[in-house]
């Protein structure tokens, strides 16, 4: 249309009239097929983050955090509404990067690094970061098959806080390792918030949230009944939870 302009007004993500539901089976002696039921994960989300803005997703569990992080990603399909990103966007969620059981820890990084769009001058710094981390020795040369849960974890964060997103996604955070590395995991988690554009991050810990963030969006039963500055949104959230 002549003379239409898109004006964002530096947002980074937007969610209009998001509606997100499932089907969920329940089955029983009499009902072996199972009786199909509804679930609506998440209705009538509406919000913005700016660019640079650090917001904290808040809410009990099944309250639909986890369904909007992945939405926002792109791993989920919506039911109704509108999701816009703008920049490239990093879910952490879990500690599998997409990693190739069959080849070495190396390789893995190697691979990954031009899977996600990393300079070729930039892949080698990116190893080095990520063998400085998780402090797996000769082991990234092992097939990651062989790898323990531990290790996996090492690797796997190691490697998604080395990349530069522009919109960074956080599903919890990651507990890996003795009591000494998960404290390293912390601070290299604090640094990568720090160096990505737009952060929205899940948490349960209330007290990290505060910390790192000055706005909070608060989830109940999949519904946003609270945006707004992060010492009243943790307010509404532990008076909800009464």
């Amino acid at each position: 249309m002549e003379g239409f302009e898109l004006v964002l007004d530096d947002i980074s993500i937007e969610t209009s009239d998001l509606r997100i539901e499932y089907i969920e089976f329940k089955r029983s002696i009499l009902k072996p097929i199972g009786i199909k039921k509804n679930i609506i994960a998440l209705n009538d989300i509406n919000f913005k983050v700016k660019n640079g803005e650090i917001v904290a997703l808040i809410g009990k569990n099944g309250a639909g955090k986890s369904t909007l992080l992945n939405a926002i990603a792109g791993n989920v399909r919506p039911n109704d509404g509108q999701i816009i990103t703008m920049g490239r966007v990093i879910l952490l969620a879990g500690v599998n990067a997409g990693f190739d059981a069959d080849i070495t820890g190396r390789q893995n990084i190697l691979e990954l690094s031009k899977a996600y769009g990393i300079p070729n001058d930039k892949i080698e710094e990116v190893l080095n970061s990520v063998l400085e981390f998780s402090e797996l020795g000769d082991a990234i040369d092992r097939n990651y098959r062989g790898y323990s849960t531990g290790m996996k974890g090492k690797l796997g964060f190691g490697f998604i806080t080395s990349l530069n997103p522009e919109i960074l996604l956080i599903d919890e955070t990651l507990g890996v390792g003795d009591t000494r590395f998960r404290a390293k995991a912390q601070e290299r988690l604090r640094k990568f918030i720090q160096r990505s554009n737009t952060v929205l991050i899940s948490t349960h810990s209330l007290g990290l949230a505060k910390e790192i963030c000055t706005r909070g969006l608060v989830l109940d039963e999949g519904k946003l009944i609270f945006d707004g500055e992060i010492n009243e949104a943790v307010a509404t959230y532990v008076k909800n939870s009464e």
